[in-house]
């Protein structure tokens, strides 16, 4: 019996600090509820906002788990007219609004590629795009996806012998 008491009253110890290691409380509290009940309407705005950011961070993490982040494909062109081969290329991404000509992001890309004298070769990197989404009221379509026009630049290639060209 004695056994059987201590047994018991370890459990509860553990239950107590178990509970204890919650957030919130209990295992099923919810602060927008809580708040809810409460009848603050500044708590009850307090818990929806937070209850966004945790959802819209979920959300995010559940998309890049599968796979289902936008990306797009970035390809330019690279012609070797010096003597020597090139080991990698450094060019930027561009993506520019088709609507106001502003820069939505710039991406900075090395790609090792071996392009003999002469020679030239298509390079490509799939690139995420920007979480930015900007609507504009002349738009057709606000809700159609588009990424905006790419410009591409090479700003520099290494050649095999290890020296560099910042002039493309």
């Amino acid at each position: 019996m004695k056994k059987l008491t201590l047994a018991f009253a370890l459990l509860l110890s553990v239950a107590a600090a178990a509970h204890a290691q919650i957030p919130n409380g209990s295992p099923g509290s919810d602060p927008l509820r809580e708040a809810m009940r409460t009848g603050d309407a500044a708590k009850v705005d307090e818990a929806h906002i937070h209850a966004s950011r945790i959802y819209g961070a979920r959300a995010e993490n559940a998309a890049a788990r599968r796979g289902t982040t936008k990306t797009f494909k970035a390809v330019v062109e690279v012609t070797n007219r010096a003597a020597k081969a090139i080991k990698s290329v450094e060019w930027t991404a561009t993506l520019i609004d088709p609507n106001t000509g502003d820069v939505i992001h710039t991406y900075d890309v090395t790609t090792k590629a071996n392009i003999a004298p002469g020679k030239t070769k298509k390079l490509s990197k799939n690139l995420r795009t920007s979480h930015a989404r900007r609507v504009s009221a002349t738009d057709r379509n606000p809700y159609q996806p588009r990424v905006g026009n790419l410009q591409v630049e090479v700003k520099g290639v290494t050649y095999a012998d290890g020296t560099t060209s910042a002039t493309p």
